[in-house]
C-alpha cells in the first residue's frame, strides 16, 4: 500500500516538475529573445548614427565607399538616399538598378528628420530584416540588420531543459 502511495507520489512529483520545466523554458526563451532584439535594435540605431555623423564629415571618400566600409563594420547593408529617395549608394546592390526608397517606412521618418525604424521581410530574400534610417543634410542613410540568425532557434535547442527534468527530480529525491 505504501509503495503504490510513494509511486503516486512520485509520478505526481515529476509531472509537477516537468510542467515546470517546460513553463520555465518557454518564459525564458521569450524573454532572452525580447531582450535580443532590444539590444539589436540599440546597437543598430548608434550604428547608423555614427554612419550618418561619417557621411555628413568625411569629404574624403565617396559615398559608395562609405557605404560598403560601414555596411562591413555594422555587419549590415548600407543604404544613402537623396531627398527624392533615389538610392546614392549602397553597401551589396547597384545603385542605379534599385528603385526608389522614399516610401520606406524608415526613410520616411528620416526624410522627415527623425530616426525611422521598421521591421519587415525583404522583397528580394523573404528574410526578416531591422531596418534603421537617420537623416543627413541631403537625404537620408540606413543600415538593414538581418533578424534571421535571431528567430532561427531549433526546436532540440528550445527545450534543453525538458530531458533534464526527471534527472533533476531524482537527484531532488536523493538529497
Amino acid at each position: 500500500m505504501r509503495s503504490r502511495i510513494f509511486v503516486k507520489l512520485m509520478f505526481v512529483f515529476l509531472l509537477v516538475i516537468g510542467a515546470t520545466a517546460i513553463t520555465l523554458q518557454l518564459t525564458v526563451h521569450k524573454v532572452w529573445e525580447r531582450t535580443l532584439r532590444e539590444q539589436i535594435e540599440r546597437s543598430l540605431k548608434q550604428k547608423t548614427l555614427m554612419f550618418a555623423y561619417r557621411v555628413e564629415a568625411d569629404r574624403q571618400h565617396s559615398l559608395a565607399d562609405i557605404a560598403a566600409q560601414e555596411g562591413q563594420a555594422a555587419g549590415a547593408r548600407a543604404t544613402v538616399i537623396d531627398p527624392t529617395g533615389k538610392v546614392l549608394a549602397d553597401s551589396e546592390a547597384d545603385p542605379s538598378a534599385m528603385e526608389s526608397q522614399a516610401r520606406r517606412k524608415e526613410f520616411v521618418s528620416a526624410l522627415a528628420g527623425q530616426l525611422g525604424i521598421d521591421e519587415r521581410n525583404s522583397q528580394a530574400l523573404g528574410v526578416p530584416y531591422l531596418f534603421v534610417a537617420a537623416p543627413v543634410s541631403g537625404g537620408a542613410v540606413r543600415l538593414a540588420y538581418p533578424l534571421a540568425e535571431m528567430e532561427y532557434v531549433p526546436v532540440k535547442e528550445k527545450f534543453w531543459m525538458v530531458p533534464w527534468a526527471p534527472f533533476a527530480s531524482w537527484a531532488l529525491l536523493i538529497v
